[in-house]
């Protein structure tokens, strides 16, 4: 193969690889639109699974990726992928995947809280199959590239990776330009360009004149959209009516949007998390009638210093405000404060254009941590956690703003008689162990007398960092007798340890290793309960938090039917790619499929340590996913230039030190961080992040090609079927992890990520000897 050759293949690699990493993050804000929060994760199981079926296909069938015309095939692949993308996209956005109502809802929450009865099963599995065609174009194409040039596949391969880390770099720039369905075209565009230099290469002018039409419209498209038409538009969402959509706006957090109809007006988040603007006096007065909202306040005299957590569009700032409080922190992941403010600057009770409110955009728990003055009041109320903006779903971005570690920050910056106020209505009690447990880290020897649990119409807490005073409590209680359906549940004058107990009921102790409420039984149970629905065992309602087991549990499901045929099928067809009676097949599979458990495990797991760190879930995904596909592209191009002699060894050091490395990164690194350097600006902290995980992923891109490099020339046949199970074992792995950091925490979770590297060391000296 000449230079000019393996560039423009490494090319299309590259911007191959963009588009597919582009397409796969872009697919989570969809599904959290048009689906619910809980099946944005299903977005990388189907690419990952996608690319398996392309490889399995070019094992079964090696003829679809030849040698003879390698160029001209992979460049009309390479349009494929652009086109399927599209179709993908808008069979999405038109598809009725879950039941349409033109009512106007009496209630904020009826619809997330129904989220598998209103999944129409029909549309959804119509749709499951046409959002794999664009990653099985480009896992076809990958696996026939590393098929066929094997004596490259370092360079190749870190080719790959590289263009999937730029594309997970240029995803937060390019949601704030464009929106997000017509990212599509951004994905045809780059599609259209490898194409381009593939035909070049393979001198085939049918096939460059296409690919030239391809991106010149491409960026016509593109351009009509960077100057604010949306031209991909959602049809169906899964919460409120679209035509009562006043107003959208996408985000790489959210897709904002603003709704309106006889009860007033509504910011909404994606599609289901719901936050009225208060635009007059009366629903003003309304909210600050709600005591969940309002008894706080009442608990001060104006002048407190207030922090709002999750403020959305800012009905609780404007109860505070209704009580003469002015120095207020309204602070939200997305950029709600300023819509509401630039969407209605003419209203005088709008909650961000009144007294000396300022708006925060940053994670709750980390403006509070930086903060450099102590509240006296620091509320949250109604967090949607269920369907929030900016999280790649529950599962993937658990209630960090609610653990043991997140209370201990809050009572260290509130002021001596500050108070913390949180209401989640009947998930309030599963705050209580976290709650105690932080009072008790802060040196509170009887962590009762610090907190007041107030139940009825409302629910919520408010505790002390100290214990209450008889005036305080009396004044409290007090106030709670003025909202007739509200009663004292625990009262810190009367501490009852078993009666704090008895009303925490079975919710777990939530930490930041394992900030889930519920407990491992509750996980095991769920999961049961969810297994035997789709069995069509047990019927019924689901709540939010069993609706997330269930998504789970169908993805399970999905995932271990589609990783029989991709292990199964190709087993009986080994003949056609020269397997049969070659020895060793099986050490080679399972090598490559621990690889891909091991490496997306990881992958995963960091992205929740760093979190808090960086501030933002989405930044956490940003800088993990370019730190290590970056880092490891580059690695994997170093392993092209080792002498073949040396192989064997260079993978074993390279294995040890993932293991080494991934050891300090998992239990070192992160309390050295959080104690030298979470004051410093989020720029620095996203750089010192990148440069703490630079050297896990330059070593952790070395066992894959290291290991193809190693096998004899007679197992290259084997090549697109391991490409395969390394797909499907990382999607195993992205279900895994979320259950085993569910069922155990984080620590564990990594824990076994580094336990299939082991095995991976302890096979990688059979690879030699497959096919000899």
């Amino acid at each position: 193969m000449t230079r000019s050759s393996t560039r423009a293949i490494a090319g299309s690699l590259f911007l191959l690889s963009f588009g597919l990493v582009l397409f796969e993050l872009v697919l989570t804000r969809l599904f959290g639109v048009v689906l619910f929060a809980a099946f944005a994760h299903l977005a990388l199981g189907l690419a990952l699974l996608g690319i398996s079926l392309g490889a399995v296909l070019q094992h079964l069938v090696p003829s679809l990726v030849p040698e003879e015309g390698l160029e001209r095939r992979l460049g009309w692949l390479a349009l494929s992928q652009g086109a399927f993308t599209v179709l993908a996209v808008v069979c999405t956005l038109g598809f009725p995947l879950t039941t349409q109502t033109t009512d106007e809802m009496d209630n904020l929450f009826e619809r997330s809280s129904l989220t598998w009865q209103l999944l129409d099963g029909t549309w959804f599995a119509l749709l499951l199959p046409l959002l794999t065609l664009p990653f099985a174009a480009t896992g076809l194409a990958f696996s026939g590239i590393f098929q066929r040039r094997k004596e490259h596949i370092g360079g190749l391969y870190g080719a790959d990776l590289v263009g999937g880390a730029v594309g997970a770099m240029l995803f937060v720039p390019i949601l704030d330009t464009l929106a997000g369905p017509d990212t599509a075209f951004v994905v045809t565009l780059t599609s259209g360009l490898a194409a381009l230099l593939l035909f070049r290469q393979g001198q085939s002018r049918a096939g460059a004149g296409v690919a030239v039409a391809a991106v010149a419209v491409s960026a016509i498209l593109l351009g009509v959209s960077g100057a604010g038409h949306e031209l991909l538009r959602v049809r169906y969402a899964a919460g409120y009516p679209e035509q009562n959509v006043t107003y959208s706006r996408w985000t790489a957090l959210t897709r904002l949007s603003i709704h309106e109809d006889r009860r007033g007006a509504y910011v909404l988040l994606d599609n289901t998390s719901a936050s009225q603007v208060i635009l007059t006096e009366r629903e003003r007065a309304d909210r600050a009638s709600e005591p969940n909202r309002a008894l706080v306040y009442r608990l001060y005299q104006p002048g407190a210093r207030i922090a709002i957590l999750a403020a959305s569009a800012g009905p609780e700032v404007a109860v505070a405000q209704s009580f003469g409080h002015t120095g207020i922190e309204a602070i939200d992941i997305a950029a709600i404060g300023r819509l509401v403010a630039e969407r209605y600057p003419d209203v005088p009770v709008n909650p961000f254009l009144v007294g000396g409110t300022r708006i925060v955009e940053a994670d709750g728990r980390a403006a509070i941590l930086f903060s450099d003055e102590p509240y006296d009041i620091i509320q949250m109320v109604h967090a949607n956690l269920h369907s929030s903006a900016g999280l790649m779903a529950e599962a993937w971005s658990p209630s960090l703003l609610e653990t043991r570690e997140a209370f201990v920050t809050y009572l260290e910056h509130l002021t001596p008689d500050g108070t913390l106020s949180f209401a989640r209505g009947v998930h309030t009690r599963e705050l209580l162990a976290s709650i105690r447990a932080a009072l008790v880290e802060t040196g509170v020897e009887e962590p009762e007398r610090c907190v007041l649990y107030v139940g009825g119409a409302a629910t919520f807490v408010l505790v002390k960092k100290r214990p209450w005073t008889k005036a305080e409590r009396d004044e409290a209680v007090a106030l709670v007798k003025s909202y007739p359906q509200e009663r004292v549940r625990l009262d810190p004058r009367r501490p009852d340890p078993e009666a704090f107990q008895e009303r925490q009921g079975d919710s777990a102790l939530m930490t930041d290793n394992r900030p889930y409420p519920d407990s491992p039984e509750r996980v095991r149970e769920a999961l049961r309960s969810a297994f035997s629905r789709i069995a069509g065992k047990e019927s019924g309602e689901v709540g939010a938090t069993e609706a997330i087991y269930h998504t789970l549990a169908i993805q399970a499901a999905f995932v271990l039917v589609v990783g029989a045929l991709l292990v199964a099928v190709p087993l009986f067809r080994r003949r056609s790619a020269g397997l049969v009676g070659v020895p060793g097949v099986w050490a080679g599979l399972l090598y490559v499929a621990c690889l891909g458990y091991a490496y997306l495990a990881v992958e995963v797991v960091l992205i929740h340590e760093l979190v808090l760190f960086v501030g933002h879930p989405t930044y956490a995904v940003t800088v993990v996913v370019l730190a290590l596909l970056l880092l490891s592209g580059l690695g994997s191009a170093f392993v092209q230039r080792l002498d073949p002699s040396r192989l064997t060894r260079a993978l074993r050091l390279a294995l040890l030190g993932v293991l080494v490395l991934g050891a300090l990164q998992a239990w070192v690194v992160p309390p050295l961080l959080h104690q030298w350097a979470l004051g410093l600006p989020i720029a620095a902290r996203l750089a010192l992040t990148f440069l703490c995980l630079s050297p896990l992923g330059f070593v952790m891109g070395m066992p894959f090609p290291l290991g193809m490099r190693i096998l004899p020339a007679r197992a290259a046949g084997m090549i697109p079927w391991a490409w395969a199970l390394n797909g499907f074992a990382s999607v195993a792995a992205s279900l895994g992890t979320i259950l085993l950091s569910r069922l155990y925490g984080y620590a564990q979770a990594f824990t076994v990520a580094l336990a299939f590297y082991a095995v991976a060391l302890l096979l990688a000296g059979r690879l030699r000897k497959v096919g000899g």
